[in-house]
């Protein structure tokens, strides 16, 4: 079983490195193929671009109602405006009435047949209450082939040697039709369909810029399935950085002033295991720690290879005893390390012992 797993894994890895090498035609074809099924598209740059483009599509000039059901919100939309007020998912389940706006994000787009996915949404039962529908899709979150989608979800889904798929899995190759009940005379109803009116966004947040780096664009590989997430210690501790949100914020030279990539990571390895789609992610963050020790002097007296060492044989350590005197040693030099560490809870994970830990509980 693990002899398949990896397979399916490197052939996940070879179809996402298809897409990504040649990103760029293949967003223009897929661009073309979402036109021609009836959906408004529009390029975004950024998260300021995104919330311009929403609300030009408003059709009101004020109070338009607009629920997120997304990871990516402005923060125009965070704050209070006449133009528009942002309410919940829990509050567009629970009433009738139908709102103006429902913002999406896409999982997948299929470049073949210009196909959007969405798996497992939160406003799953909404899509009947919305007069226009924003999607907004990652440039990367891309697949060639209606094939290639399949193997994805499976890893997408895949954990503990298990297997489910997706719940609620809907195929956008249209503009969804909305039913609408509609009074008549003889005091009985009919029904009329239109279609919602749809909008994709190709956002872009940065991605075109990793893509420079023909050695950090195997970031972009990511199929946001969260695995990294749940095994790095770190963010066990601190619920603020992913593997991956490490590795994509530091491309970008304002977030590598910040240190946050070497606060932020022990270097376990745990997310190189569980990666669905075989993203060495510690040699990108080595790579990342390597680019900012050249840039700025003040990182210049780091020995990454020391470093290394110091967190692997710490990932080691189970005993309190152990942990203090290993840290006193190897990290009395650099006091923000030393308060780090020393706030972190034992023991310093990987795999075996998360896996330990959780059957004992």
């Amino acid at each position: 079983m693990i002899q398949d797993i990896q397979y399916i894994k490197t052939k996940a890895n070879l179809i996402r490195h298809l897409f990504i090498e040649d990103m760029e035609k293949h967003l223009l074809t897929f661009d073309q193929k979402v036109k021609q099924h009836g959906i408004s598209v529009e390029w975004v740059e950024n998260e300021d671009d995104l919330s311009t483009v929403i609300q030009d599509c408003f059709e009101k000039q004020s109070y338009n109602r607009i629920c997120f059901d997304s990871s990516i919100i402005p923060s125009d939309f965070k704050e209070k405006n006449q133009r528009f007020k942002t309410i919940s998912i829990e509050e567009v389940l629970s009433s009738s009435d139908n709102i103006e706006n429902l913002v999406v994000e896409a999982n997948f787009g299929i470049v073949e047949d210009g196909s959007i996915i969405l798996l497992n949404k939160s406003t799953k039962s909404c899509f009947n209450k919305v007069e226009n529908l924003h999607i907004i899709l990652k440039i990367n979150n891309l697949v060639i082939k209606k094939s290639d989608l399949e193997l994805l979800l499976y890893l997408y889904q895949y954990e503990n040697n298990s297997y489910q798929f997706p719940t609620d899995v809907k195929i956008i190759t249209a503009p969804l039709p909305k039913v609408s009940s509609k009074p008549t005379y003889l005091d009985n109803q009919s029904y009329e369909v239109n279609p919602i009116k749809t909008y994709l966004y190709l956002y872009d947040g940065g991605i075109s810029k990793i893509l420079e780096n023909p050695i950090l664009r195997e970031s972009l590989f990511c199929i946001n399935c969260g695995r990294c997430q749940q095994v790095c210690p770190v963010y066990k501790q601190t619920q603020l950085f992913s593997p991956i949100y490490l590795v994509t914020n530091n491309c970008f030279e304002e977030n590598q002033r910040t240190m946050q990539l070497f606060k932020n990571t022990t270097l376990c390895g745990n997310c190189n295991d569980v990666c669905p789609v075989l993203i060495p992610l510690t040699d990108l963050m080595l790579t990342e720690m390597q680019i900012i020790k050249n840039k700025h002097s003040r990182e210049k007296n780091i020995d990454l290879f020391k470093f290394y060492s110091k967190r692997s044989k710490m990932n080691k350590i189970n005993n309190r005893f152990f942990k203090y005197f290993f840290v006193k040693k190897h990290f009395k030099n650099n006091k923000r390390l030393l308060n780090y560490i020393q706030q972190q809870k034992l023991p310093f994970f990987n795999i075996e012992n998360l896996q330990s830990k959780t059957k004992n509980e």
